[in-house]
């Protein structure tokens, strides 16, 4: 395990936080290695990064394969904004009953 400083540690930390998706995780997963003995837990210790991130990262490096993040792809909408009416059909509905 490699001694870093508090100023190597802060420029580490503000280049990953620069970085996203698959790029910050092999970037994570590189630091991990060269200076942490491929230890996620030291990571998550020394940067404060989530340590399963950085294990998906090594796995990332070693298998060659990256995993496929779609954060960005549409949700699916509630059914009160999708049918307007759906609601008020619901208390006139259980109106008669309350």
């Amino acid at each position: 395990m490699v001694n870093l400083l508090a100023p190597h540690i802060k420029t580490i930390k503000d280049a990953a936080k620069k970085l996203t998706g698959e790029k910050r995780r092999a970037f994570q997963a590189q630091v991990a290695i060269d200076c942490l003995n491929s230890k996620p837990y030291l990571a998550e210790k020394m940067f404060g990064w989530d340590r399963r991130t950085v294990e998906l990262g090594l796995n990332e490096l070693c298998t060659g394969l990256v995993c496929f993040n779609d954060f960005k792809a549409p949700s699916n909408k509630k059914a009160e904004t999708k049918k307007p009416q759906l609601e008020l059909d619901i208390v006139a509905l259980a109106e008669p009953e309350s």
